[in-house]
């Protein structure tokens, strides 16, 4: 077992330092206990412990023993998962678990070759979205087995990987001003004020649906009309919690208009939260301040509002995903002229490029349906 504690330097500068258990010398029979200082965070720290852990693994194996693929990886494992939140780690174990370990598991990995990666990377982009994701993973494994000299190249960076193939259905990933008002007012017939106020709130902010699912009342500020995102639903192998958002750029607080608000405050005096602290948008049957509702919960909810448009051909309209209310408020911003850093602020992206890819993306389709409707317009 490992510990970490935070120190103070001579010189008064806060620092971390970690001391842990290697196991026993098998020369002398002595555990084997060491401690290193110096590092600026906890994480770091955490990192060098488990890469001193895995050195002392290799270096007392046999070093004659050739190693598959799925003891690096569980190698790699104990390293990675100190490094990323529980979210990240569930998504990558199930990339490994569902693809990778059932084509390379039982393989030595210095007899994996580039052109056995290559026949893997068209086998999976023939089957999935996400192959160049899956094998961008894949590497990392080849990239720790050269850190400790178990290979000398790394086959994933040999090979060609396909491009990705452009979504036919990008501009029907959000709504435009007059679409999100036909959606409105058939929100509004819903027989759920939690629904109506969900929905609403995603749209006028923009903020992430794992966001909304961790909101507090007492995030809710009436009296200045601000919303405070700090926090949001992660799933993990334990299962939901609350854990911290996503990325640093994503705690802000944001202004909320007075529809909205008056939205929450319809819901909020039908649900009679004990306290402020409760989820706004919790479990159903929650006993308990933070009962968190599943994340597929509002998918649900959508697909039976999308269902009830399509009966009225007045407002049937293209269908979106819970995801496409973020992108849609991205749309009604860029409409009204916000910079680029105002809505990188609004929908909290840490980098500015995330921001610039979906202004481009709304920009193209607000672009290609004026020139549509200036085609229809135009009869001569």
């Amino acid at each position: 077992m490992a510990t970490f504690k935070q120190y103070t330097k001579k010189n008064g500068e806060k620092a971390w330092y970690f001391k842990t258990y290697l196991g026993v010398n098998p020369k002398t029979g002595k555990k084997v206990t060491t401690t290193k200082r110096g590092f600026r965070t906890q994480r770091e720290a955490k990192i060098a412990e488990a890469r001193l852990q895995t050195n002392h693994s290799f270096n007392t194996d046999v070093k004659e023993k050739p190693k598959t693929y799925q003891e690096v990886y569980d190698a790699w494992m104990i390293e990675y998962e100190k490094t990323v939140r529980g979210s990240t780690l569930l998504k990558t174990k199930r990339i490994f678990k569902n693809h990778v370990l059932d084509a390379l598991g039982d393989t030595y990995i210095s007899e994996v070759t580039p052109l056995k990666i290559q026949e893997l990377m068209n086998e999976w982009s023939n089957k999935y979205t996400t192959a160049n994701k899956m094998m961008n993973y894949t590497g990392l494994v080849f990239k720790y087995a050269m850190r400790f000299g178990l290979i000398n190249q790394n086959p994933v960076e040999s090979i060609l990987k396909p491009k990705k193939k452009a979504n036919k259905k990008t501009e029907e990933s959000f709504y435009d001003k007059d679409e999100l008002k036909i959606f409105l007012n058939t929100l509004y017939q819903y027989p759920s004020l939690k629904v109506q106020a969900y929905f609403r709130l995603l749209a006028m902010t923009g903020m992430r649906k794992q966001e909304a699912g961790a909101l507090e009342w007492r995030d809710i500020d009436f009296d200045t009309h601000t919303v405070t995102i700090d926090k949001a639903v992660s799933r993990t192998e334990a299962g939901l919690i609350i854990d911290e958002t996503k990325n640093e750029g994503s705690n802000r607080i944001i202004s909320a208009d007075e529809e909205t608000l008056a939205k929450l405050i319809e819901w909020k005096e039908e649900a009679q939260p004990p306290s402020d602290e409760w989820l706004i948008f919790g479990n159903d049957k929650a006993t308990k301040s933070h009962d968190i509702m599943s994340l597929d919960t509002s998918r649900k909810w959508l697909l039976t509002i999308q269902d009830r448009m399509d009966k009225d051909s007045k407002k049937r309209i293209h269908r979106i995903t819970t995801h496409g209310f973020r992108h849609t408020h991205a749309s009604l911003l860029v409409e009204m002229g916000a910079s680029l850093k105002d809505i990188q602020y609004r929908l909290g992206h840490s980098d500015i490029q995330t921001t610039m890819n979906i202004y481009a993306h709304v920009s193209k389709s607000a672009k290609e349906k004026l020139a549509n409707d200036f085609n229809t317009f135009i009869d001569f």
